[in-house]
């Protein structure tokens, strides 16, 4: 831990299996100056650094830029797989659930078409402000590419992310955006996953489960929530 003394900050090893060293040196408490490097075991490290509020404000706004997608504000597809690569250690790690959905505009080509792109970028903004602003502190929500979005819901299992998925889908069916005058009705086709019914622990596996749900759902009717795989007959 770090901690704020009257001569500035110090840095403090909480009985620490791997150790923690500063400058090179073995440490259970140390002073910090500015550009010292922690380096925490044998792997992780970082430079202690400080910053006026205005540049700090100028770090935050660069690392937003470099995790955000710039059209919709959803954060975009390599912090996703970067964060659902640690959601998912966690989750295997602690036996806890992990739920995704998947969901995809339907018909967004037509939107599009009739409206132009800039009608199409609006409505990739209100879906995604739609979707953010109901999902948890904890979850992750994210564009996948074009028209599709990832919302990643932390200890919740397949009941329970089917259930948020509706919830999400009754929204945006209730709701239009307005662009210029027009209203585009908007809907969206949501597969549903959790990690205890995927073949493998993998995102792989993840994603695959809920892009399978997502085909059936867009081939049922589409503006539907699916959570299981089609019954084979014969």
């Amino acid at each position: 831990t770090i901690r704020p003394t009257k001569d500035g900050y110090e840095v403090f090893d909480l009985q620490s299996r791997n150790g923690t060293v500063v400058g090179g040196r073995l440490i259970r408490q140390s002073k910090l100056v500015d550009g010292d490097i922690i380096q925490l075991g044998p792997r992780v490290s970082f430079r202690f650094s400080l910053m006026g509020e205005r540049q700090a404000d100028v770090m935050r706004q660069l690392f937003e830029a470099s995790v955000r997608d710039g059209l919709t504000g959803a954060f975009n597809r390599q912090h996703l797989e970067d964060r659902l690569r640690g959601e998912l250690a966690y989750a295997v790690r602690h036996k806890s659930e992990l739920g995704l959905l998947l969901l995809d505009i339907d018909h967004f080509k037509r939107v599009n078409d009739t409206y132009g792109h800039l009608a199409g970028d609006a409505v990739l903004r209100f879906v995604a402000g739609a979707i953010s602003s109901r999902l948890r502190t904890e979850d992750l929500f994210a564009r996948y590419g074009g028209e599709e979005f990832v919302a990643v819901l932390r200890g919740i299992d397949l009941a329970g992310t089917a259930r948020a998925g509706e919830r999400l889908r009754s929204v945006l069916s209730a709701n239009c955006p307005h662009y210029e005058g027009h209203m585009i009705p908007v809907t969206v086709s949501i597969g549903a996953a959790s990690l205890a019914t995927c073949p493998k622990p993998t995102i792989e596996s993840l994603i695959a489960t809920a892009d399978r749900r997502l085909y059936v759902a867009k081939n049922g009717g589409r503006n539907r929530v699916v959570s299981r795989d089609p019954v084979a007959v014969g």
